[in-house]
């Protein structure tokens, strides 16, 4: 009886032990286009953020994001305000995604600007363990345009700290990611406080969609991906591009040639019903999921701009 008491006591102190702290942000991944997020009181979500940690997240103690700072000039750090999130879902590979919604006058857009934020959070009141994480590498910048049958890649980086270098990842059609090459980074050390500017040419003469992407690898081995872009196929033409159409999933990309620019996005459908909005877009790729087997229409405004783009969609019974 007295073993298994021990045994026992052992179990709990170990488990106590892996939470006994609350782990602070280390990175994170902002995503604009609420996906699969619910409607708060009765406005469609902006987008998302996914956060990692420098510890272990207890299941039972999801931290709630307390507030955001613009840290893009680190001597004069914005508080971001009138942004609500939402509940933390915790996902397999131990981050957590949390839906975020803009206010009323859609200002504070996390994806735009290329602007650099900090994360910090709270456990029921309770602050983490510690000061937040360091970026190991902050994106200043990320394009991907088309000349012909050439697809050049161009990135900046505001800040690197431990990096060995970048992954030049692709993906074609519905194939799946592949490596193209790697650049060593042009940091002292791989550390740097100063802008850094990289630069890759992919020949790249597919006639469908290609995405890419960057895989920045840190000197101990540790990694994060970058955002996504997006190019259109070679001879393809327009300054939006909607697929699959038809979507035989109930799943559609929207493609903007301009990578920089602010979109709201509404989906209607047949009856003029309003399905789906979304507002302050500022990445050049956006997906809607969820969608019923039926004719539909999406209109995209440029904020700045006022030009309108209206596109036709038809998704498929499964």
């Amino acid at each position: 009886m007295k073993k298994i008491l021990l045994l026992f006591l052992l179990i709990v102190s170990s488990v106590s032990f892996v939470f006994s702290q609350n782990p602070c942000v280390r990175d994170y991944q902002i995503n604009n286009g609420g996906g699969s997020c619910p409607d708060l009181n009765g406005t469609s979500a902006t987008g998302t953020i996914t956060l990692s940690f420098n510890g272990v997240i207890d299941p039972l103690l999801i931290p709630t994001i307390a507030f955001v700072t613009d840290i893009t000039d680190p001597l004069n750090p914005v508080l971001v305000e009138d942004i609500t999130f939402g509940t933390g879902t915790l996902l397999n590979n131990g981050d957590v995604k949390y839906c975020y919604y803009v206010g009323p006058n859609n200002n504070n857009n996390l994806g735009g600007r290329n602007s650099v934020f900090r994360f910090v959070v709270s456990y029921n009141g309770a602050p983490c363990s510690g000061e937040e994480g360091t970026l190991p590498v902050s994106f200043r910048a990320f394009t991907a345009s088309r000349n012909n049958s050439v697809v050049a890649l161009k990135w900046t980086t505001s800040m690197e700290s431990n990096n060995r270098g970048f992954e030049i990842q692709r993906l074609i059609g519905n194939g799946t990611w592949e490596t193209l090459s790697f650049i060593a980074s042009q940091a002292s050390g791989g550390n740097s406080s100063s802008d850094l500017t990289y630069s890759y040419t992919d020949q790249n003469s597919t006639k469908g969609i290609s995405q890419y992407r960057i895989r920045q690898v840190d000197i101990d081995g540790r990694s994060k991906l970058s955002d996504i872009r997006v190019v259109r196929g070679y001879g393809q033409k327009g300054k939006t591009i909607v697929y699959p159409n038809p979507s035989s999933d109930g799943k559609v990309n929207i493609l903007f040639d301009e990578v920089s620019g602010i979109r709201d996005i509404s989906l209607t459908d047949l009856s003029g019903r309003v399905i789906k909005q979304m507002k302050g877009v500022t990445n050049n790729i956006v997906q809607i999921d969820n969608l019923t087997p039926g004719f539909y229409t999406i209109r995209i405004v440029n904020t700045e701009t006022s030009e309108q783009v209206v596109e036709k969609i038809i998704v498929n019974k499964r």
